[in-house]
């Protein structure tokens, strides 16, 4: 009798390559897993961004009678209220393209170092585009809105 002890070199080469192609899913798997994480989370900082500078621009809105929204560059935006008091917004992964317009006013998009005056107005109009032409994943994000008064412009400081 012959002694078949270990394995034959087809045995060998088949389950290499069976291991093969099970890590290159497992790989292939776990990289696009890590590629949507990324995404997500570019689009969370986006969005959580957004939401804070539409909580501060209604909160000046709502306490302000005037104030000036100026562009400084693609990301940053100051809003002034008096010579002492301002905000300043500076947004996070991409290009923050806003066209804004006060009251019946057409929207005017704001280029750096333009600013458009806000001046005893009930409503104002956003359109907000957020783009990232460095990131190819990066789904362009799009936000419009109206800041609206809660007491008339009269009745402000």
């Amino acid at each position: 009798m012959k002694d078949e002890r270990g394995i034959t070199l087809v045995e060998l080469l088949a389950t290499l390559t069976l291991m093969f192609i099970v890590g290159s899913v497992v790989f292939s798997v776990t990289l696009s897993t890590i590629n949507h994480y990324q995404q997500s989370e570019i689009e969370s900082q986006v969005q959580s961004d957004l939401n804070r500078f539409i909580a501060h621009l209604t909160d000046i809105h709502q306490t302000h009678k005037q104030y000036d929204l100026t562009r400084i560059d693609s990301s940053t935006y100051v809003v002034r209220m008096s010579e002492d008091q301002s905000y300043t917004f500076d947004g996070h992964g991409g290009i923050y393209d806003i066209a804004a317009g006060a009251g019946e006013r057409s929207l005017t998009n704001l280029a750096a170092g333009d600013t458009i005056s806000v001046d005893h107005v009930d409503d104002l109009r956003l359109l907000i585009e957020v783009t990232d032409p460095s990131n190819k994943r990066f789904k362009p994000v799009t936000l419009t809105t109206t800041i609206t008064q809660i007491i008339g412009s009269k009745e402000r400081d």
